[in-house]
């Protein structure tokens, strides 16, 4: 039954839905989503029903990491729901895990508009939010409703708040960048699963500082202080070198980090036919390779020393399984479900399970850095 119904609503999205809502304008789009979503999990049994409908589960799936059993390796990257207005229409698709924000710990209200665009024969959307939200204080308020709630089906799945440097014009030095991020996982502390440093946002006026080994060293040093209850997570940037990553990766290794997401936006545009004067920086297909061979010189580097989520044009059952033989315990997404629709995530799972019982394991996660050293090679 739920491959079937799985099929039929990837048919249903893509030649039904997709090109109307891909006729609007995609910040219409997305803010239509939110509002509307956030009224339609409210009807919890319809939540449940569509979700029993399209998930699939396998005990080949299930997942050890940051101490947590996953239904599954996929999750939610951030970007989507910034103020965690619609985990239950999210929890709807099959995911094992979801990520919000990433959240400022001031209100943030974006860089101009428009924020998204598409590039549809490039599978890929430029994004220019500047990490729009409305602020930690609302988001921590929000957590703390949800936990009250108690509600499977308004939000059973473990969740990961990405944290950033509010975009504005009250940005200081690198040290008043530490207090903002020290403030937001103060405020967050005990109220997620995890905890994800978002320092590699290319869309904001005060760019990336924290993304230099000495800047990022300090950063990670007041927050071992403050010592949250939450395993720390680190959103790494896309455009570096080897060398430059590795680096950063090393400082994470000398503090309290215990994962990393690979990668964030794609800030070279050379590779994708586009408008030069819209702004914003790439998702989907574009991050993809970069993204997974990221995924491999980390794991060949740290070993188990760190869990990798592999993030970036994931769309198949394919890009995900590369992200795991690269050496990725998670995987993530967001592109793939405006491309490929809400049932791509049960897609996926099946197909991760065909996959690798085909290489002959018996768990998805056995086969978690099983192509790593052959991939970098051939490269």
């Amino acid at each position: 039954m739920g491959t079937f119904a799985r099929s039929a609503m990837t048919t249903f999205y893509t030649k039904g839905v997709k090109p109307v809502i891909f006729s609007m304008a995609p910040d219409k789009v997305h803010d239509d989503m939110i509002t509307h979503g956030s009224w339609a999990q409210k009807v919890t049994p319809a939540i449940g029903a569509i979700e029993s409908l399209i998930k699939y589960e396998d005990p080949a799936l299930v997942t050890e990491a940051y101490g947590l059993t996953l239904r599954n390796p996929l999750g939610l990257g951030a970007g989507l729901d910034k103020n965690v207005a619609i985990p239950g229409i999210l929890q709807m698709t099959g995911f094992g895990f979801l990520t919000f924000g990433s959240v400022t710990s001031r209100v943030c209200p974006g860089n101009p508009r428009p924020w998204f665009h598409r590039l549809v024969d490039q599978e890929s959307l430029v994004i220019h939010v500047g990490l729009a939200n409305g602020g930690v204080e609302k988001v921590a308020a929000r957590l703390r409703e949800l936990k009250a709630q108690n509600n499977r089906h308004y939000s059973a799945l473990p969740f990961k708040m990405s944290i950033a440097r509010t975009n504005d014009t009250h940005t200081g030095d690198v040290y008043e960048g530490v207090e903002d991020y020290v403030k937001s996982v103060r405020a967050l502390n005990g109220l997620s699963e995890l905890i994800e440093l978002n320092i590699s946002c290319p869309n904001t006026m005060v760019g990336e500082a924290f993304t230099s080994p000495e800047n990022l060293d300090t950063l990670l040093t007041e927050v071992d202080k403050v010592a949250p209850s939450q395993p720390i997570v680190l959103k790494m940037p896309s455009d570096k070198s080897w060398e430059q990553f590795r680096e950063l990766v090393d400082v994470a290794l000398d503090h309290d980090v215990q994962g990393l997401t690979l990668t964030n936006l794609r800030k070279d545009r050379d590779s994708v036919t586009m408008d030069p004067a819209i702004k914003g920086n790439l998702s989907g297909k574009p991050v993809r390779e970069m993204s997974t061979d990221f995924v491999r010189r980390t794991y060949l580097h740290a070993g188990d020393k760190l869990t990798l989520a592999g993030l970036g044009g994931v769309f198949t059952a394919e890009h995900a399984y590369d992200k795991i033989t690269a050496g990725a315990t998670l995987v993530e997404l967001v592109s793939g479900l405006m491309f490929k629709g809400p049932a791509v995530v049960g897609t996926i799972a099946e197909g991760l399970v065909e996959l690798a019982q085909a290489d002959g394991f018996e768990k998805v996660q056995d086969a978690v850095g099983s192509r790593a050293d052959i991939a970098v090679a051939t490269d």
